[in-house]
């Protein structure tokens, strides 16, 4: 009986507590779903009042020059009526109401309105300022809108008319629907006397009256406490629901407020669904519970809770070992991957090194390594997976990641990219491979949100930034790279979260291509920014510290000119292709090479050429050698035996913490693979 009792109490306080969650929630749905309402009536209302003003405006300048020109005013108003297709009416009058100007305005066809209560108002109210009427038919076009209107004064402050603009309430109903409010929600626009200006679903009544499914006693307390926000329940009067109400004042002359009502039927309805099921399972075990003994019912529930802990306890050993061996099982693949990219990368700029810059065999040779470059993307990716990432830090050229990112995303697609990067751009220390990860990552971006094609205008300037900038990063010489496409351009409540993991407006996207970006500027010390306007386009901008100077390169045709007198150099790697290709390169330019597969002979023939008094000028090791001795070993007996040694660490893992703090560990320099014959021969260049 006792066991029983506390069950029953267990579920029904979990019952209360999921109830109170569903409650919580629907208030929460409901205050950004009124704060979504707000934002786009206020956007709505305060454009028609721009266009009010400029109006009044043109109104009382021709009245002060002393003559309104007819024509000239209403072409003036048709102008700013084409800019806001949803006005039903753009209008200016003349002092009796008669409104004489605008679109469709005839002498047939011309109304006053004299008699309307906005046009009372106005008439004797000089600073009364924007205006909102209630729900009324108009007189021109015979539909049912609400009046914004503006008072029109002459040089000596009299009445001189007014310009007013008609709202449909079809358009405002419209754009209420677009907010899912379930199946018995609604969305009202409320004046300040209370009167329903626009409801969706629709009022069966006409428009401008009290609803009194909409107004409460908990809502006129709220107001006379002064509150322009608030969340009540109430029950309607009108049918027998129970519903959440959140409203918002809009900051307005005149005040409107938006309300949003969720029915309790609707959110609710998951919850009964878990009472319905409680109440089943609480039965069930009531029953059970009687018909067995108090004693048997301890011990089989104690072996029961023993058995699910270790059931948990194997799932989530279970989970790890999986995890840790799909992690290693990437780590692997990225690391074979990337020894075979470096054979192949290799010996195909090698190849046209051998070949005249004008030789027809060129251009294929080059397309070959840009796809090599793609597939080493790959490895990367799966790198980070199994590692995470860091950044192999090295001297780079913003001017040669962002021609690379641009040939290699914008090939063959219908967007043009406008490349404006100057020759003399202050370098970088990057991994050249994670920034041009980046830049693709955005262009790709941009080329999404242009599918009919368009124009990527691309941008690199040097800055200095003071203390305090806008960027909030250290003050300093930086690089911006900026990318501006002509694209959609992305909504004001998505410009928060872009950045955000699995955030996505795409059908198909992932999320992680924004969020990608924005980790490895930051892991540079560097910001992302973007600025958009929906219709108008978008615009990424990249900070990125630089050295404060121009980064020299050199071809590896022109490293090998430069290399007067050749280098003793010893490499060990496992890969018997990455040794044909180092030996090939480096004698090729000169150097004196020999070659092994593991860090024992390494060490062993460094040890006889120094005894034979002719040591290696440097020694380029692989990080890691299968069942062998892997290149920190060979570094610290090297080092050992001789500490002014210079050592280059190699891995097809290009994200260990080794690569990316080589000199940590008594590395001069870090090659990661897969490298082509340019970049092993600019690495030995830069060891002389």
């Amino acid at each position: 009986m006792v066991l029983n009792i506390v069950v029953v109490a267990m579920v029904s306080l979990s019952l209360l507590q999921s109830r109170d969650v569903y409650n919580e929630r629907a208030k929460v749905n409901t205050q950004n779903l009124a704060r979504v309402l707000d934002e786009n009536i206020s956007g709505v209302f305060f454009k028609i009042d721009v266009a009010l003003q400029g109006v009044c405006d043109e109104y009382e300048r021709q009245l002060a020059g002393g003559h309104v020109d007819h024509a000239s005013l209403s072409r003036f108003i048709v102008r700013q009526h084409t800019r806001l297709p949803e006005l039903l009416a753009l209008r200016a009058t003349d002092p009796a109401g008669l409104a004489i100007y605008g679109p469709e305005v005839t002498p047939a066809t011309t109304k006053s309105l004299a008699h309307r209560d906005y046009f009372v108002h106005l008439r004797r109210t000089p600073g009364a300022g924007l205006v909102i009427s209630k729900p009324l038919v108009g007189g021109i076009s015979g539909k049912w809108m609400i009046i914004l209107a503006r008072r029109v004064n002459r040089p000596d402050g009299s009445f001189a008319g007014l310009v007013y603009a008609g709202v449909g309430l079809d358009y405002l109903s419209h754009s209420f629907s677009t907010l899912n409010v379930g199946k018995n929600g609604f969305l009202a626009l409320v004046a300040s006397d209370l009167s329903i200006v626009a409801r969706y679903p629709k009022l069966k009544a006409p428009p401008g009256g009290t609803e009194v499914g909409t107004v409460f006693p908990q809502f006129r307390e709220l107001l006379a406490a002064g509150q322009s926000t608030g969340t009540y329940h109430a029950r309607s009067s009108v049918d027998p629901m129970e519903r959440v109400f959140s409203y918002r004042k809009i900051a307005l002359t005149q005040p409107l407020y938006v309300f949003v009502a969720l029915s309790t039927a609707d959110y609710l309805a998951n919850w009964y669904t878990e009472l319905y099921s409680g109440i089943f399972f609480v039965l069930i075990f009531m029953i059970i519970t009687t018909a067995l003994t108090h004693v048997f019912n301890r011990e089989w529930d104690r072996s029961r809770e023993a058995e699910q802990a270790l059931k948990m306890m194997e799932d989530e050993r279970l989970k790890m070992e999986k995890l840790e061996s799909l992690g290693t099982l990437a780590g692997g693949i990225a690391h074979d991957f990337n020894n075979i990219l470096t054979g192949i990368m290799g010996n195909l700029s090698f190849a046209r090194m051998h070949l005249d810059p004008d030789h027809r065999s060129q251009p294929l040779l080059e397309a070959a390594e840009k796809a090599s470059l793609r597939a080493g993307d790959l490895a990367k990716q799966l790198l980070t997976f199994a590692r995470g990432g860091a950044p192999v830090m090295e001297e780079t050229s913003v001017s040669l990641l962002v021609e690379e990112a641009v040939s290699l995303t914008l090939s063959g697609s219908n967007v043009k990219g406008i490349v404006d990067v100057p020759a003399s751009l202050n370098a970088v220390e990057a991994d050249a491979g994670q920034l041009c990860q980046a830049f693709n990552n955005i262009i790709r971006n941009a080329m999404e949100a242009m599918p009919g094609g368009g124009m990527l205008v691309i941008t690199a300037r040097d800055h200095v930034l003071e203390a305090n900038n806008w960027q909030k990063l250290p003050p300093g010489p930086y690089v911006s790279v900026s990318f501006s496409d002509e694209g959609t351009g992305i909504p004001e409540q998505d410009l928060k979260k872009i950045f955000d993991p699995y955030f996505t407006t795409k059908p198909h996207g992932k999320g992680l291509g924004l969020a990608s970006v924005y980790s490895i500027v930051k892991r540079h010390g560097g910001n992302v920014s973007v600025d958009s306007r929906v219709g108008e386009g978008t615009t990424f901008t990249v900070y990125l510290p630089s050295l404060g100077k121009s980064c020299e390169t050199r071809t590896a045709r022109e490293v090998q000119q430069g290399s007067n007198a050749g280098l003793s150099l010893l490499v060990m790697d496992d890969e018997e292709a990455i040794r044909q290709l180092a030996e090939g390169v480096l004698r090729h330019m000169g150097h004196r090479v020999v070659t092994c597969a593991d860090g024992g002979d390494a060490v062993a023939l460094y040890r006889e050429a120094m005894q034979a008094g002719d040591g290696f000028s440097a020694v380029l090791a692989d990080l890691t050698i299968p069942g062998g001795m892997g290149g920190m070993e060979v570094a610290r007996q090297i080092l050992s035996l001789d500490p002014k040694a210079r050592l280059v660490v190699m891995s097809g893992y290009s994200d260990d913490p080794v690569m990316a703090n080589y000199r940590d560990y008594g590395f001069t320099k870090a090659l990661p693979k897969p490298f082509d014959a340019k970049a092993m021969a600019s690495l030995i260049e830069s060891l002389r």
